[in-house]
């Protein structure tokens, strides 16, 4: 009998044990450093849900065509990563955004690269030298800053428009791995493993251009970018982000269609794999239904030049019917009056998305952007839609 109770004590220790317990699902926000500028209340660190992510990535630092890499707006890089402000008495120092996530568990990535400043990729990773200075400066900013990790969010290797050759597929997997060895060098001095992630297109047109099983060796983890899979661009409105195939359209456009390209078509394991969720949307301008022409985005009442974000949508809910879309299962909001139809993300797409990654083994969400739902009284209901499924 006693055996039988310390055994049973055990295994409750074991089941209450954080070592044991399953591994919290990535939430992961890009936060959107040239923001804090236009914005600053609401890319103040301090308004910074923390304790419902895993993980910020501090978007963005970027090469320079010697491989060393800056910020993209040294201004907010000084308030935001070093907790400092300027007064008319001074200089006062606030606590910094690594500073509070820290005190939350939370890790803040370094991620270098984006859409605009892509294009000095291909030339760093050609050479040799230029590769070795890129990896030392990302250990130099981890040291400098206080980074859990590198995120490269090179848009994309190989893509003619962003001065992309065919030889940036090789010479990428040869960037991330002199990334990983100076990051493991440097851990071997601190003590500490350093997250190296890479940002991926969800399009498979893209994966031509990248060795997807020896990126994934290398990687922590594949953060893959599932929006603007249909935008204004298109001939007819289509869903920004949705989680199963459209009607119209590409089918595997859409979260799931992404999941098994990396999973089932690239063999990429399950929990490697970090799935997109888009707090923001699309407008398209004379037009009332979805997979119809239209007339591109509307700008008039949405100034937002990328985009237009969930707290935006949210403030002027009330001009528009709601809509759902159940093969695609994804939302949409229809203004007769203004003849206009926003393809967005709400609460139940969300909710559904999250059940997806839970139900299918990935590794979590990565959100873009990290406070693109921050509303004006400071609630953040798709955040919280997220951690409340990852929490049940």
């Amino acid at each position: 009998m006693r055996r039988q109770y310390l055994l049973l004590i055990f295994l409750i220790f074991l089941m209450c044990s954080p070592q044991s317990q399953e591994q919290k699902k990535d939430v992961i926000g890009y936060y959107q450093s040239w923001q804090w500028q236009q914005a600053p209340e609401r890319h103040d660190p301090a308004n910074i849900p923390y304790e419902k992510l895993t993980a910020i990535n501090y978007s963005f630092f970027y090469p320079l065509e010697s491989g060393e890499i800056v910020g993209m707006d040294p201004v907010a890089d000084h308030y935001v990563l070093e907790g400092k402000r300027e007064t008319s008495t001074g200089e006062d120092v606030d606590e910094s955004m690594i500073e509070l996530a820290k005190r939350h568990g939370t890790n803040v990535v370094l991620s270098i690269g984006g859409w605009d400043h892509s294009n000095n990729f291909p030339v760093v990773a050609a050479d040799y030298q230029k590769r070795a200075n890129f990896a030392h400066w990302c250990s130099r900013h981890i040291h400098n800053y206080g980074f859990a990790g590198i995120d490269i969010d090179w848009e994309f290797p190989g893509y003619v428009r962003h001065n992309g050759t065919p030889q940036d597929r090789e010479n990428f997997t040869f960037l991330l791995q002199t990334v990983r060895d100076s990051l493991d060098a440097l851990g071997e001095k601190t003590g500490t493993h350093y997250l190296l992630s890479v940002s991926l297109p969800a399009a498979a047109s893209h994966l031509t251009d990248l060795e997807v099983p020896k990126i994934t060796a290398v990687a922590d983890y594949l953060n893959i970018m599932i929006w603007d899979l249909f935008d204004s661009g298109g001939p007819v409105s289509n869903h920004n982000a949705a989680l199963y195939g459209p009607a119209h359209g590409d089918s595997s456009r859409c979260v799931n269609g992404t999941f098994r390209l990396y999973h089932e078509l690239n063999n990429v394991p399950a929990e490697k794999i970090n799935l997109g969720v888009a707090f923001y949307g699309h407008s398209f301008t004379e037009c009332t239904q979805i997979y119809t022409e239209h007339e591109g985005r509307d700008r008039s009442p949405f100034p937002e030049r990328d985009g237009i974000l969930y707290l935006q949508i949210a403030e002027k809910m009330n001009l528009f019917e709601r809509f759902w879309d159940p093969i695609a299962k994804a939302p949409y909001l229809v203004s007769k009056s203004q003849n206009m139809l926003i393809s967005f993300d709400d609460e139940e797409s969300v909710a559904r998305k999250t059940n997806y990654v839970i139900n299918h083994g990935a590794r979590g969400v990565v959100i873009w952007p990290l406070m693109g739902d921050y509303l004006k009284d400071g609630r953040t209901p798709l955040l919280d839609v997220i951690h409340q499924k990852i929490s049940e």
